[in-house]
């Protein structure tokens, strides 16, 4: 996910340690979405947390259903189809049943879920960007470590 030439003019090893960063803090915000973060929706749009999640999910997934979704996003079942149900209705994602499964679903990104996905990637890549460059060159590995080391503590604690 990380968009490395957001930091062109950085060396390929502060770009390498930007992507860890994103990395980290992503895995801060899963974390946090476990713990109740879950009903926020994203800055400046109606599409909740979840629902992008899930679209990040399918995006990885491709077309394997609902629980290869659910395992990849780190959302109960439940979550997913209820997230699902609201992509669909807004045209984001597609369900049809597996060719050889009848039991199955096959779940797909729609034009419009690619796009709504590709530019949430791209704000929440920028406003990492934004915090990364607040950062003193000597804090940047040090906030790599200690963003993991929060996320494993809250994961803990779930």
């Amino acid at each position: 996910m990380t968009d490395r030439g957001v930091l062109a003019t950085a060396s390929d090893e502060s770009a390498d340690l930007f992507g860890d960063f994103v990395d980290a803090v992503l895995d801060l915000l899963r974390a946090a979405r476990r713990t109740g973060g879950a009903a926020n929706t994203v800055q400046g749009d109606a599409i909740s947390v979840p629902q992008l999640v899930v679209l990040g999910a399918i995006d990885v997934v491709g077309d394997r259903g609902v629980s290869a979704v659910a395992e990849q996003a780190g959302l109960a079942q439940p979550t997913v189809t209820r997230a699902l149900t609201a992509l669909e209705r807004r045209g984001m994602v597609t369900r049809t049943p597996h060719a050889r499964d009848g039991r199955s679903t096959c779940i797909a990104l729609t034009a419009a879920g690619r796009a709504v996905l590709e530019e949430k990637r791209q704000e929440i890549v920028g406003r990492f960007a934004e915090i990364w460059q607040d950062l003193a060159a000597g804090e940047r590995e040090h906030a790599v470590s200690l963003v993991r080391r929060l996320s494993a503590v809250t994961d803990r604690l779930v």
